[in-house]
């Protein structure tokens, strides 16, 4: 009896002291919230979209490596370039990102964007290719890019077909819709072949300026709903990355 009356007593006192901390912490943290109310802790959401955007960029810088690698294997198969000039290209790009790195103490291990054009007239002012040679490699590169994009979207498209957030036709009329918006923007870049570096700075600006979401129009003619263009950004990032949402 004894016994069970000292048990009462010491969940009785730990009980006590439980509500007393509470009751501290509670008043500690409205405090601290009068104090600072603009203040956010990160919180756990916040750290996971910070890390699927760095995975999503190693993603793509390691899609951009691919890429070189395999237009440069096929330049030298083709005879466009020998081995030796393909094998400088990679070394330029990595000492590229050396120097880069050295510049910037943020660096991580990214490869320098070799998919602009300026990299391809390095190329030629380094004495590494001619200007012919680093032309030839630089269609090549788009075209394995357009290659990797078309079947990146065609995968992803069938993807949400199978899980029933598309039809087929929508998925036909998306797919439409996505690559017509990147053809319009091929050829916004080839204006700037010619262009000096202000003409392309501000031609740049433009373009930003103007970037509509290929999805706005299918959304506004009933095609698709809202709900369903957010699971098709979150399914092709990628060809989101330089759309305006809601303009």
């Amino acid at each position: 009896m004894k016994s069970r009356t000292l048990r009462m007593k010491i969940l009785s006192a730990m009980l006590c002291a439980g509500i007393t901390f509470s009751g501290a912490s509670i008043s500690y943290a409205t405090v601290q919230h009068n104090e600072s109310e603009t203040e956010k802790p990160t919180t756990s959401m916040d750290f996971r979209v910070s890390m699927e955007k760095e995975k999503t960029e190693e993603s793509r810088d390691a899609e951009k490596d691919n890429i070189l690698k395999a237009a440069i294997k096929e330049s030298v198969e083709s005879n466009v370039i020998t081995q030796a000039e393909g094998d400088k290209v990679l070394e330029y790009v990595t000492l590229k990102f050396r120097k880069k790195c050295e510049d910037d103490s943020r660096c991580k291990d990214k490869k320098s964007d070799f998919s602009k054009g300026g990299f391809f007239k390095e190329l030629v002012t380094e004495g590494i290719l001619t200007k012919e040679k680093a032309e030839a490699l630089r269609e090549r590169v788009q075209a394995k890019k357009t290659d990797v994009r078309n079947d990146e979207l065609q995968k992803g498209l069938t993807t949400l077909v199978a899980n029933k957030v598309l039809t087929i036709e929508q998925s036909s009329k998306v797919a439409e819709a996505i690559m017509a918006a990147e053809a319009a923007a091929k050829e916004e870049h080839k204006k700037m072949k010619d262009m000096n570096e202000k003409e392309k700075e501000e031609h740049m600006k433009k373009m930003k300026e103007n970037r509509v979401d290929p999805m706005k129009a299918l959304i506004d003619n009933g095609t698709i709903t809202k709900e369903q263009q957010k699971e098709i950004q979150k399914m092709l990032p990628h060809h989101y990355r330089h759309h305006h949402e809601d303009k």
